[in-house]
């Protein structure tokens, strides 16, 4: 949690990169950190020669339909969460992103016809008017450009677990994530080298803060949370995501100097208590529960 808190830390030393590049270079450095880990994996498992059991030795690499979907959908969270913070504080920032549980909850009821609770449905609506006040709050300064883009990025994470789902079932940790993240890595600098983004020329300050981004939150705090999806229940994983707001705003405070005003404190704890009742009473009467996995932030 405290790692994920870090990202958009990280956002804002680097600001001196455009947001789009600060975006490529965390998914980027993930996956060069993450390689020589991937390939001992695969070596280790192919020195076990027959005896190795089919479920320890990974299949031959290859991006499936699936890793290029939710590795575009994770792309387009970091371009749009990351964007805006261009325009919005870190603490409205990271509660409009944090609303992906419930989003989770809308797309898997319209694309899966997953069903949720009376009281599931409550904590959306909630969610939903916290969200509105922190729009609010934005649009008395002028400015509704940070919100909504944060809110972009909490639609395309939700997209991004729903899709994972089946993929992290069928696959360990790496061979879930490796492929995910190399996918959303590749979209990224497509994205990057046909806007002609800068890259390179940046102050040594951006330079650690990039390559921070994605070794603390995307390395260890985002793949730790799809690492404990397989030993904590789904609800717990999905309800540690607000660890987030509350710990990037401190950190905020204590690194940036920005402070919190009346109507995010608000929106906050309605948002916060709205992803509670969805993310703990939000299963229907029938059908599978509505969330099975967590966030990332980011």
């Amino acid at each position: 949690m405290l790692s994920t808190s870090f990202g958009s830390i990280f956002v804002k030393w680097a600001a001196e990169a455009p947001s789009l590049t600060i975006a490529f270079y965390r998914m980027a450095s993930a996956v060069v950190v993450l390689t020589p880990f991937y390939g001992f994996r695969r070596v280790r498992a192919g020195r076990g020669g027959p005896s190795a059991s089919a479920r320890r030795a990974p299949p031959p690499f290859r991006l499936e339909r699936a890793h290029l979907l939710a590795g575009l959908a994770l792309a387009l969270h970091f371009a749009f969460w990351v964007s805006s913070l261009r325009f919005t504080s870190v603490a409205v920032s990271t509660l409009m992103v944090t609303t992906s549980p419930v989003l989770v909850a809308i797309i898997a009821y319209l694309a899966l016809g997953e069903r949720t609770s009376g009281v599931g449905l409550a904590g959306i609506l909630i969610s939903f008017l916290g969200a509105g006040l922190l729009l609010y709050g934005d649009l008395r300064v002028g400015d509704w450009r940070g919100p909504v883009l944060a809110l972009a990025g909490a639609v395309m994470v939700a997209v991004y677990w729903v899709i994972g789902r089946n993929l992290r079932r069928r696959a360990r940790l790496l061979g879930y994530v490796y492929p995910v993240y190399l996918s959303a890595a590749l979209a990224l600098a497509l994205i990057v080298w046909v806007l002609g983004l800068q890259v390179s020329g940046f102050s040594t300050t951006t330079v650690l803060a990039l390559l921070a981004a994605g070794i603390v939150p995307q390395c260890l705090g985002h793949t730790a949370y799809n690492w404990a999806l397989a030993h904590l229940p789904a609800t717990t994983v999905s309800t540690l995501v607000l660890a987030e707001p509350i710990l990037a705003s401190l950190l905020a405070y204590w690194l940036l100097g920005e402070s919190l005003g009346g109507l995010v404190l608000a929106g906050g704890g309605l948002v916060a208590t709205g992803i509670l009742m969805v993310s703990i009473w939000g299963k229907g009467s029938s059908g599978p529960r509505v969330l099975n996995d967590g966030n990332s932030r980011a």
